[in-house]
């Protein structure tokens, strides 16, 4: 079945705005999820505004992570 580029361009933002709109929202209230985002506005990094240049204020790596991995001297 062949669509036009108009048809194909009206499907690809349906789909968008279905991620952006129910997808991502739905996302954020599940337990693992909203748990991450309010450890982080705990420590004064907004989530939804994160940049690269606000990941120092974020520990490296989980302490539970040095418990369970061992790295190579």
């Amino acid at each position: 079945m062949s669509r036009g580029p108009a048809a194909r361009l009206a499907t690809g933002l349906a789909m968008v705005a279905a991620i952006w709109g129910v997808a991502l929202p739905a996302l954020l209230r599940c337990r693992g999820v909203a748990r991450h985002v309010a450890r982080m506005e705990e420590r004064g990094v907004n989530p939804a505004a994160m940049y690269y240049t606000e990941l120092e204020r974020l520990p490296l790596r989980p302490a539970w992570l040095d418990r369970h991995v061992t790295l190579w001297p």
